[in-house]
């Protein structure tokens, strides 16, 4: 039975759109995150590992919502935790981007190029260590609060080139969610429409790599 650990933030969580930031956060509900939906279309075979969390950066400190939000600080145990595993998606970024840490896209794909040689360096030793899936997230938009995400959709335009780049260079693969969805009416978050579509998507990324994976 494969094993596929999701590693995102508030999109990976269920978080959906809001309509102003003291909306108190709901979630989606289990099975119409993107996370389940890719579960269901690999089937009954493959088992699920969600681990979103709302606000979790790459690898910065937020000095706002906390250092647990580092996503660095958080990745060895879960993959201790979850170990072994198959595949391993990682969607993250989109925090990046806020008003308070302000980062460019590629400071940003910089910080994911961190986690990869915390992931690799990890599984150094082991035989068949997971393959990495490294997903840019739906682009922020123009809608998003600028008291939180001040001019963050200018910052993240670049964001799925420097992110492939990455993902070639230290041999993962990259898929750009841009290519299928959107953000919502707040600009950062997506619908349950465009979960079911990123799952689906992402269930045809996953098996092929499976299958490249049984082929080694």
């Amino acid at each position: 039975m494969p094993t596929i650990v999701c590693f995102g933030d508030s999109n990976t969580w269920g978080c959906p759109p809001f309509a102003n930031i003291a909306q108190t956060p709901d979630r989606i509900v289990p099975a119409r995150r993107w996370a389940n939906v890719l579960g269901r279309e690999l089937g009954p075979d493959a088992w699920i590992v969600e681990e979103g969390l709302s606000g979790r950066t790459t690898v910065f400190d937020d000095p706002i919502e906390g250092t647990h939000k580092n996503g660095s600080r958080t990745l060895i145990p879960i993959l201790e935790t979850h170990a072994p595993m198959d595949v391993l998606i990682v969607m993250l970024g989109t925090n990046d981007f806020k008003d308070q840490l302000s980062i460019s896209a590629y400071n940003s794909a910089r910080g994911m190029l961190t986690l990869i040689q915390m992931i690799k360096g990890h599984f150094a030793m082991v035989e068949h260590p997971p393959e990495v899936l490294v997903v840019t997230p739906p682009a922020i938009t123009e809608d998003a609060e600028p008291a939180m995400w001040g001019v963050g959709h200018q910052r993240c335009r670049d964001h799925a080139h420097y992110l492939e780049q990455v993902a070639h260079r230290t041999g993962c693969f990259h898929f750009d969610a841009n290519k299928v969805v959107r953000a919502g009416i707040d600009g950062i978050h997506m619908d349950e429409a465009s979960h079911e579509v990123l799952g689906k998507t992402l269930a045809g990324e996953v098996r092929a790599i499976l299958a490249m994976r049984n082929l080694r």
